[in-house]
């Protein structure tokens, strides 16, 4: 008698296909299988030829049984049922005969693996045999399934995962944007040749100075920042600072650099004083560990008397235009952040028409090479005399192109930003 599998809780269901031709099952053969606990149902003379008619008993294993010289409909079958999706993970088990109930050729069942199936058995059939071929293949379904869970599941973090980095990559470029924004503005200038500048612009310039300036960020958020700020016409100041660390962090600390600057210079334009107040501001708000290097300068429209101090930052080149040599201006003191009530000395030098002034970031003078060598600050003079008599905007430029012949076009690990001031 077989049993109806539909509706039965807890049993594993065998839907069972013997030959339409010529059947050799074994007498007793559902009796056996539903002894040991299985739901076996067979479709009688009903033909199955398409997935969705085997799909609609639900089976957890399917028993084909395979005539020799009469199996093309039945790998035919095979084939089908792996290629959709609703019948691809029932696992099929080939019975197989010669048409006289004794064992035959295999190389026609080898065939029928080809086609999809995942096991056989030779007639005559051993029922211990089949019993451990239907519980690995039960085995084998229940892998399969878990398998697809878990892929389901992966895919589905993956998309969940996806549409975050969507917008963790909007809210940074959101913040790069406002990052940006902290830059001083561009300002239009002529520079007596046609092409213009490609990487840096002019952001100031009177009749007696003019500054350029270049920041080339190595993340989405970078940790430098520099910036020019009039005094109507008494003076200009000129800030560039490194945060340590790259990303969030560090583009944070950017932002409130930059507030406490403009703060303390609307009080002060003594360099020392401007970076010892900044210290001891960022002092109080900076709990993560960062710290920051850093040059202010001012220079007096009147005097032309450039006065400058650091905090931890590297010393700037000063060119002498009357001499033709380039020093340094080392008045330096420890990195904000670090103790507070920190004094900081300065440098104060007397420009005339022709002098250039060079910040930088490390990221310029610590960029390496594919053979892990820094460029260093020796080459990063000579690279600026090399151009000396150029406008500011091309000197900075000619620096970025020697910069990226030096590291072969590689990503840079670390952000660049770059201040020339020139006085004329």
């Amino acid at each position: 008698m077989m049993v109806n599998i539909h509706g039965l809780v807890g049993m594993k269901k065998i839907l069972l296909i013997p030959d339409n031709t010529q059947s050799h099952l074994p007498v007793h053969f559902c009796e056996q299988l539903e002894a040991e606990g299985y739901a076996v149902a067979a479709p009688g003379n009903q033909t199955l030829a398409e997935p969705d008619d085997v799909n609609m008993h639900q089976p957890d294993v399917l028993l084909m049984e395979v005539l020799e010289g009469h199996y093309t409909e039945c790998y035919q079958l095979c084939r089908m049922l792996k290629d959709n999706q609703t019948t691809e993970n029932i696992p099929i088990l080939l019975l197989g005969t010669d048409g006289n109930g004794n064992h035959t050729s295999v190389h026609y069942l080898l065939e029928g693996l080809h086609a999809g199936a995942n096991d056989y058995l030779q007639c005559p059939y051993e029922m211990p045999e089949l019993i451990g071929k239907i519980q690995a293949a039960l085995r084998l379904k229940a892998s399969m399934e878990k398998a697809q869970v878990l892929a389901d599941e992966l895919q589905n973090l993956n998309e969940e995962l996806y549409q975050r980095n969507l917008l963790v990559e909007k809210e940074f470029y959101v913040a790069r944007q406002l990052q940006q924004s902290l830059l001083p503005p561009i300002i239009q200038t002529h520079t007596g040749v046609h092409d213009d500048p490609t990487y840096t612009k002019v952001h100031f310039q009177n009749e007696k100075l003019r500054i350029s300036g270049i920041y080339l960020p190595c993340d989405s958020l970078g940790g430098d920042l520099y910036d020019v700020l009039k005094f109507q016409d008494q003076g200009v100041g000129v800030s560039i600072t490194d945060v340590s660390g790259h990303g969030l962090p560090a583009g944070f600390i950017t932002a409130i650099f930059k507030t406490v600057l403009y703060r303390v210079t609307q009080q002060t334009q003594d360099p020392s004083e401007v970076l010892y107040r900044i210290n001891n501001e960022l002092y109080d708000i900076v709990k993560t560990g960062d710290y920051v290097t850093s040059i202010y300068l001012h220079i007096d429209f009147n005097t032309m008397a450039l006065e400058c101090s650091g905090a931890g930052h590297p010393y700037p080149y000063h060119y002498q235009a009357q001499t033709g040599e380039i020093h340094r201006l080392r008045q330096n003191g420890t990195p904000l952040v670090w103790v507070p009530d920190m004094p900081y000395p300065k440098d104060v030098v007397q420009l005339a028409p022709g002098d250039k002034v060079y910040l930088f970031t490390d990221g310029v003078s610590e960029l390496k090479n594919p053979n892990d060598e820094m460029y260093g600050e020796d080459r990063l003079e000579q690279t600026i005399k090399d151009a000396i008599d150029q406008h500011v905007s091309y000197i900075t430029d000619h620096i970025i192109n020697a910069l990226s012949d030096y590291t072969e076009g590689a990503a840079l690990a670390d952000d660049i930003s770059m201040v020339m001031i020139e006085a004329l």
